[in-house]
């Protein structure tokens, strides 16, 4: 593979892209704002094409697929926004014929009534892609953890007989949190997972080249060399920290020096962005890290080292970065609460989430946080809020999609994910409930800083 090519993350686009030439199923995994949507974003690009055609002599068609598009956890949803994604990709490029049956297919498969005919009609469509389109595919899954979690092992033994078929010319790229095997069960380690064994990869940190290149592009005032240095330090490579960094710098004036810098980890911003890695590791990593916190020259075990140096969050046996050691070490000695949860000051209108201030709420979005926060663990029905949240002489006026609006806009500012919230939830056909602790069977990240 060319040296010249410009990727993010150039050495490992490059191993990948070597092995996809190869028809080895690639994965990728690392904690979340490490770089993996952009790295398979960048592959499935005309430059990523070429780069396959140069080493074949055959052409490709690279089609990214983001999971979280996902209108279900489920088989069927899974086919559905692949094939979504192939006909988005592809759909003006294909023939009349083949665009045809493969929205044929596509149809039949978003109105199956079971999982036998959603599977039949998913493999009609890729077999016709794969025999007629005249050239190898490869599937970049993004965002594929939790919906591969929860695929029963026939689908993923039918992506395995894809594979099998059509060898080389169809090859799968993964973007994951954890390496594939610990994302479901051993039962079909050895059919699914093994085609990845040889072709595993933990996200690299930034080096210093592509941090300037990420902070030349952010288009930020007032980030000085100094403070660029800085910030690289700060943020030890990680580039969703880096740019949570830089966002807080850019907003002091530039008579703040750079030894004062260190503050900005304080800030929402880069408080959330570590607050986010903390909650994806588990019970035993953080366990790990606090050790560190009490005694940077304690010895782990070389196990729980080598784990915590592939998720990047150690490096050498040190913290990969000062700010997500300080938030470690305040972490500690706050203990485990830590203001888990939803938390409202009536007084001066604040909103904390996991400890993260949220942006400001409209009145309305106020208002109804309020309530239900009053009601916290209680089921809140439609009526009471139209009459608490608009007043009794909206009762006529304010329908169910006005309610259920509102609702989404409040989950959009308070949950990481409003697609599957972990304090906001809806009981179907009975209204709203605030819970005081996360979702039982989630891992709270905070939502996204204003």
């Amino acid at each position: 593979m060319r040296s010249s090519l410009s990727f993010p993350f150039p050495s490992l686009a490059e191993s990948v892209l070597a092995d996809v030439c190869d028809g080895r199923c690639v994965s990728v995994y690392g904690l979340s704002n490490g770089g993996k949507s952009t790295l398979l974003r960048a592959l499935a690009t005309p430059q990523g094409e070429q780069a396959y055609t140069a080493a074949t002599g055959r052409t490709a068609a690279f089609v990214y697929v983001d999971c979280n598009r996902a209108v279900a956890i489920s088989a069927q949803a899974f086919y559905e926004v692949v094939l979504r994604s192939l006909l988005e990709r592809l759909g003006t490029t294909l023939d009349g014929q083949l665009s045809e049956t493969v929205r044929q297919h596509y149809q039949a498969l978003t109105s199956a009534d079971s999982s036998f005919t959603a599977s039949l009609s998913f493999n009609l469509a890729l077999t016709e892609l794969c025999h007629r389109l005249g050239s190898d595919l490869a599937l970049l899954l993004d965002e594929v953890d939790e919906i591969f979690g929860a695929l029963e092992s026939r689908a993923l033994l039918n992506l395995r007989a894809l594979r099998d078929l059509y060898q080389h010319h169809l090859v799968y790229v993964t973007a994951t949190l954890r390496p594939l095997p610990e994302l479901h069960g051993q039962d079909v380690e050895g059919e699914f997972s093994e085609m990845f064994d040889r072709s595993t990869y933990p996200m690299p940190l930034l080096n210093d080249q592509e941090a300037t290149h990420l902070l030349d592009g952010l288009g930020l005032p007032r980030l000085t060399p100094a403070r660029r240095r800085a910030l690289q330090r700060m943020a030890g490579g990680h580039p969703g920290l880096l740019v949570a960094l830089a966002q807080a710098v850019s907003s002091l004036p530039e008579s703040v020096g750079t030894e004062s810098l260190s503050r900005t980890s304080l800030e929402p911003q880069p408080r959330a962005e570590c607050l986010k890695l903390w909650s994806q590791l588990t019970g035993e990593e953080r366990a790990c890290l606090m050790t560190l916190t009490v005694d940077a020259e304690s010895r782990l075990r070389p196990q729980d080292l080598r784990h915590l140096e592939a998720l990047n969050i150690l490096r050498d046996g040190r913290f990969f970065s000062p700010t997500f050691a300080e938030f470690v070490a305040a972490r500690s000695k706050a203990g485990a609460s830590d203001l888990q949860g939803v938390h409202l000051d009536p007084d001066s209108g604040d909103v904390w989430v996991d400890g993260i201030r949220i942006p400001v709420l409209t009145d309305l979005e106020f208002r109804l946080l309020k309530l239900l926060h009053s009601r916290r663990d209680r089921l809140t029905d439609k009526f009471r809020i139209v009459t608490e949240v608009w007043g009794e002489g909206y009762l006529e006026e304010v329908d169910d999609a006005r309610i259920e609006k509102l609702v989404s806009r409040l989950r959009g500012k308070i949950e990481s994910d409003p697609a599957s919230p972990l304090y906001l939830v809806t009981q179907r056909g009975r209204g709203y409930k605030l819970l005081s602790r996360p979702r039982a069977g989630t891992c709270p990240t905070p939502p996204p800083p204003g």
